[in-house]
């Protein structure tokens, strides 16, 4: 590797690995590193290379944090599947060039990550299917209520197949599990033709509908100000079925696939 001088007149510069704390993506990032560094006045310098490793092993600690792949791990299981890159880009419909930049530090969404995970037959983490919380169907009549209140129109219907409340359910648990850490009802959603849906609703809908909402754990003023805040941006509800299909982290799912919790933070519309 390049040696370098110390640009104070010191001499030579001795390669040392460096711990740091940085912030990325507004994560707290502790890495290891390689820079130059003056054995008289301390001062540390790199060269593209080193610069190039840290870029590399930043991406990677956030990835970690986040619980997405890092850029090892796709190469890994891609190579132990016989994949090419370009056989993996195909498979997820994407340029190959995204599979490079992802195998060499560039970091991926929560969306592109969870159709990784699928075609790599990789684990998906528990949080990411079930929002941190275990379904409660009398939660999901609750918050359902909640929204017929605010927005004054019936959305528990016999028969309905839920094409306007699974939007408004999803984007409350999708908020509560981005601000709170848990989702509101545990409920798990997949991406249909018709945008995101409760995972498996036809045998839900009549179950949900008769559930004892006495039953359920009372919404926190927190759970309380995302459904109002959703009501109000949301007050027709048209407008978050035509806000969920304008949702990256729906067209991007494969149709039947499940969307993962980690993709709100990638949530456009709200």
């Amino acid at each position: 590797m390049k040696s370098l001088n110390c640009p104070k007149g010191h001499g030579p510069m001795g390669l040392k690995t460096i711990k740091k704390d940085i912030a990325f993506k507004g994560v707290d990032l502790t890495i290891e590193t390689e820079a130059f560094v003056c054995q008289v006045c301390g001062l540390e310098a790199g060269t593209v290379a080193t610069a190039g490793e840290a870029q590399q092993r930043i991406a990677d600690a956030y990835r970690r944090k986040q619980n997405l792949l890092t850029g090892e791990e796709i190469r890994n299981l891609r190579k132990a599947r016989h994949l090419t890159q370009q056989q993996l880009a195909d498979k997820i419909s994407v340029g190959i060039a995204s599979i490079k930049r992802w195998e060499t530090g560039t970091v991926q969404s929560a969306s592109m990550d969870h159709a990784l995970r699928v075609q790599l037959q990789c684990r998906i983490p528990d949080h990411a299917i079930s929002g941190n919380r275990e379904l409660s169907l009398p939660r999901v009549k609750l918050v359902a209520e909640h929204f017929e209140i605010l927005i004054k129109e019936k959305l528990l219907k016999k028969g309905d197949k839920f094409l306007f409340l699974a939007k408004y359910l999803w984007y409350a648990d999708m908020l509560a599990f981005r601000g709170l850490g848990s989702s509101m009802t545990g409920a798990t959603y997949a991406a249909l033709p018709y945008g995101p849906q409760l995972n498996n609703y036809r045998d839900l809908v009549d179950a949900i509908r008769d559930s004892d909402k006495a039953a359920a754990e009372p919404l926190s003023p927190e759970e309380l100000r995302i459904i109002r805040q959703l009501a109000a941006i949301f007050p027709k509800k048209h407008m978050v079925y035509d806000a969920a299909h304008r949702e990256k982290v729906w067209a991007e799912t494969a149709t039947g696939a499940l969307i993962p919790y980690s993709c709100a933070p990638d949530l456009t519309e709200i």
